[in-house]
């Protein structure tokens, strides 16, 4: 997610800093912070010095092989989901220490790689984000 969004900063696409990921563990590092810990995002902000935080949760499962999809798609002529991609972003403003955005959405798709799936949750997701400006990404 950061390197999909650091190419979108890069493009021009964000119109906000992105924090780099060395800094972020640098700093959690120094608080003693590890991932048995958990934190709440205005927690992390202060830590961070950040003004806003995105959190995600992605889960990737593969509901059928590859084999089986073809063998449908050839027997049946329906094509079952190979790769199944399930995503929640939200931000969350430091200053006012509320959740500002929420992003769900479920993808499916046949004979294609979980990464794929994955940018294209990105591309529907920054089309509502708050931050982007209008691309066509």
């Amino acid at each position: 997610m950061y390197s999909w969004m650091l190419k979108r900063k890069m493009q021009g696409s964000i119109i906000v800093e992105i924090q780099d990921l060395e800094t972020t563990n640098a700093k959690l590092s120094k608080t003693g912070y590890n991932e048995g810990i958990s934190l709440s995002p205005n927690e992390m902000c202060d830590i961070l010095g950040v003004d806003g935080i995105m959190t995600s949760n992605y889960a990737l499962s593969k509901p059928m092989s590859e084999g089986a999809a073809i063998a449908l798609g050839l027997i049946v002529g329906v094509w079952g989901a190979t790769n199944e991609t399930t995503v929640s972003l939200s931000i969350h403003d430091q200053k006012t220490n509320k959740m500002i955005w929420n992003f769900s959405h479920k993808l499916s798709s046949s004979l294609s790689s979980p990464g794929r799936l994955v940018d294209e949750l990105m591309r529907q997701a920054s089309r509502k984000m708050p931050y982007f400006s209008m691309s066509p990404y």
